[in-house]
């Protein structure tokens, strides 16, 4: 029975999926960007980290080389756009402990075709971590990726999120939901009053070749994934991923909006950050569970001036 039930919910799936792809209109450039400025999130000269799910905005033109001209053409070249270009750590490491290198000048991202498409465009940076590289391309594209190297976090000082945030950027999802945004691991990388130690007590040596062509050998800070197991991109934390969802939105930090037929949304760096810090201080985190949540005691004044602060603010 438990097999009948998968094969039927595989079905229905596939034929939703099969129906919307029959139904979905195609989108060009030209109505690409027409509907981004239209929706008044973006304009020329914004610092906007992107995610996205290519399929969700329908049926486009080009594919996802479309996209990227389409969020250039907006931004201009006064602007600065930014994509992950993430491999999942957990290959990564196993490859670094065989002695097998990492080359992220031909690694390709495997978040998505549109990011695998944006890596190997004229003029985008790859910014220098073996799992958790970010490209950009843009005005600050160079300042943005170049200081990576210097942190041993993946969200570090210098790393591309922590400029983002520095610079009071723009975090942009196209089809996507709010699990995907690297702000929360800033937090934990900068704040000295995260509440939960979420990384390895000890760094990992790693050794692989930039995007520069450079061989370089340093220490790694890498998450526990035995922390991460409630954490707000797993099964156990859709919970959590939905009420932060409401909550953004009734605070006015989540703007949601529609591209293509694709349900979109976009923050400011700073203002999603902050809010983080905050819920974070009253015992919510990406990490809560609901028993936890119902059953939260807020920190108090006197604790929260002895929690301790950070690079991060």
């Amino acid at each position: 029975m438990p097999d009948t039930y998968k094969r039927l919910s595989k079905g229905r799936r596939w034929a939703k999926t099969l129906r919307w792809k029959l139904s979905a209109r195609a989108i060009d450039e030209e109505t690409l960007i027409e509907e981004i400025l239209a929706s008044g999130v973006l304009e020329p000269g914004d610092i906007v980290m992107v995610h996205s799910a290519l399929s969700s905005l329908g049926k486009v033109v080009g594919g996802p080389e479309t996209v990227c001209k389409a969020l250039q053409k907006v931004l201009k070249e006064t602007g600065t756009l930014l994509m992950p270009s993430y491999h999942q750590p957990q290959p990564i490491l196993k490859m670094i402990k065989e002695h097998v290198l990492v080359d992220l000048q031909t690694a390709p991202s495997t978040v998505g075709k549109l990011t695998e498409t944006f890596r190997n465009l004229p003029g985008v940076r790859r910014s220098s971590h073996p799992f958790s590289s970010v490209c950009a391309w843009g005005r600050c594209a160079t300042e943005m990726t170049s200081g990576h190297i210097y942190t041993s976090l993946i969200c570090g000082p210098g790393s591309p999120l922590f400029e983002l945030l520095k610079r009071s950027g723009k975090y942009l999802g196209l089809g996507v939901d709010i699990r995907i945004i690297g702000l929360y691991h800033v937090l934990e990388d900068n704040w000295d009053g995260f509440p939960i130690k979420v990384h390895y007590p000890e760094p990992f040596m790693v050794r692989y070749v930039d995007a520069n062509g450079l061989s370089l050998e340093r220490e790694l800070i890498v998450l526990d994934p035995d922390v991460a197991r409630t954490r707000i991109d797993q099964h156990e934390g859709t919970w959590i991923r939905r009420w932060l969802t409401d909550h953004m939105r009734s605070r006015g930090i989540l703007c949601e909006f529609k591209i293509g037929q694709a349900s979109c949304w976009v923050v400011n760096a700073r203002s999603f950050y902050d809010e983080l810090k905050s819920l974070a201080l009253e015992g919510i985190t990406i990490y809560t569970t609901k028993e936890q949540f119902e059953s939260r005691q807020p920190l108090t004044s006197v604790s929260i001036r002895n929690h301790g602060t950070s690079t991060g603010g």
